[in-house]
């Protein structure tokens, strides 16, 4: 499966997601001015890949900032992942943040609190 790659740039987050390793990165700023539009590319790859997945499947954020738009795609992409743990695969869920970045820790746990997915707190 070809990897998607969308580098970061602005107001959108750089993306690389890896169907051949299971494993899938977000990094950088999250608030591009139509938030369904740019993760469209993500979600059609997450469905594409559920039909043949690795057996552990990690999805890491690494946040600088993000809005209340992309944290509603957050919790989708999530619940996209949790249909392969129903499925009996492996799914972590990595939040990496630094341990002074207050508001990103704290939005970490709130996540942590609601899903039911091996989610770590990743400190850098």
């Amino acid at each position: 499966m070809e990897p998607l790659v969308i580098e970061e740039s602005g107001e959108c987050p750089g993306i690389n997601f890896n169907g051949d390793s299971g494993i899938f990165s977000i990094s950088g700023k999250s608030y591009p001015e139509n938030v369904n539009d740019f993760y469209k590319p993500v979600f059609d790859y997450l469905e594409a890949y559920k039909k043949a997945p690795k057996e552990k499947t990690v999805l890491e954020f690494n946040w600088i900032y993000f809005n209340t738009a992309t944290s509603k795609i957050i919790i989708k992409l999530i619940l996209a992942l949790k249909a392969l743990k129903d499925m009996n695969n492996t799914v972590e869920i990595r939040w990496i943040c630094k341990k002074t970045d207050e508001l990103m820790v704290e939005k970490g746990e709130e996540i942590k609190e609601v899903i039911d997915i091996d989610f770590n707190i990743v400190y850098v």
